[in-house]
């Protein structure tokens, strides 16, 4: 049984991992290429999509793997770097769904600060993973 939960939370992380490339990807391809033209709005609708489908991924897997890790021990330095990636996912959805509702303008700074929010997020996913393998090893 270890080991269908341990290919399950493998599965988690990748798909959380993938939404945060799919999120991001959007945005970086929108603020690149501007806003979809008026007869084309298909890639506006798309990033709708991107936005809603990869904010319940994040959700759902984040919520599984952030209990996984908090009920192992993680620590306080942990829990204070997920609130803090917690807190910046949350604002760059908050740009994302503001921006969209704009029109997706490329000069527009809401774009700008969902690239830069999503970004620190990946950072922080990153400085997780070392804090809480370091925690394992007894190292903090």
């Amino acid at each position: 049984m270890p080991l269908v939960a341990d290919a399950l939370l493998i599965l988690l992380r990748w798909l959380h991992a993938l939404a945060a490339v799919a999120f991001l990807g959007w945005v970086l391809v929108l603020l690149m290429e501007g806003a979809p033209q008026v007869q084309n709005v298909r890639g506006a609708h798309r990033f709708k999509e991107v936005t809603e489908i990869t904010l319940v991924v994040f959700l759902a897997s984040g919520a599984i793997l952030s209990f996984d890790r908090l009920s192992h021990g993680a620590g306080n330095l942990y829990a204070a770097l997920l609130a803090l990636k917690i807190l910046g996912s949350v604002g760059a959805y908050q740009f994302a769904f503001r921006w969209r509702r704009a029109g997706l303008p490329s000069a527009s700074l809401d774009g700008r600060i969902v690239l830069i929010l999503g970004a620190g997020t990946v950072l922080l996913a990153a400085m997780l993973k070392g804090v809480f393998e370091s925690g394992l090893r007894g190292e903090l």
